[in-house]
């Protein structure tokens, strides 16, 4: 992951897309539902009132495509105020099997075969 395009980059969820429902995030709540993914293969995670941390590695992009795959999620394990998404943040990487970067690097969905999460790039 040393010299892949998302290793330093660091994003916030912002849509969570399940069997044609989307629930969008508040700008709140996308602060706090966050990946940063460091060089080495290491992603910080923040999930909602908790931290976390896991593995990743990912296929260089084809048309801003490409396989990614994230190891167990090891994280904190608060009671988080509602609406939290953190659980399904964590819960979600562990199926993730597909990524797609879009708007010029600006957004970021991360696909399993049950839903999309989409990011924007953090400011």
């Amino acid at each position: 992951p040393d010299s892949h395009p998302l290793a330093g980059t660091e994003w916030q969820m912002t849509a969570i897309d399940t069997s044609g429902s989307t629930t969008s995030l508040t700008p709140t709540l996308q602060r706090r539902h966050t990946l940063a993914f460091n060089d080495g293969g290491e992603v910080q995670l923040q999930l909602d009132c908790n931290r976390g941390r896991s593995t990743w590695t990912a296929g260089q992009p084809s048309s801003g495509a490409g396989n990614i795959s994230f190891g167990p999620v090891a994280g904190t394990r608060m009671a988080c105020p509602a609406p939290s998404f953190g659980n399904d943040l964590a819960s979600a990487l562990e199926q993730v099997q597909r990524y797609i970067t879009t708007l010029d690097g600006r957004q970021l969905v991360l696909e399993t075969p049950a839903l999309r999460l989409t990011f924007a790039a953090a400011e």
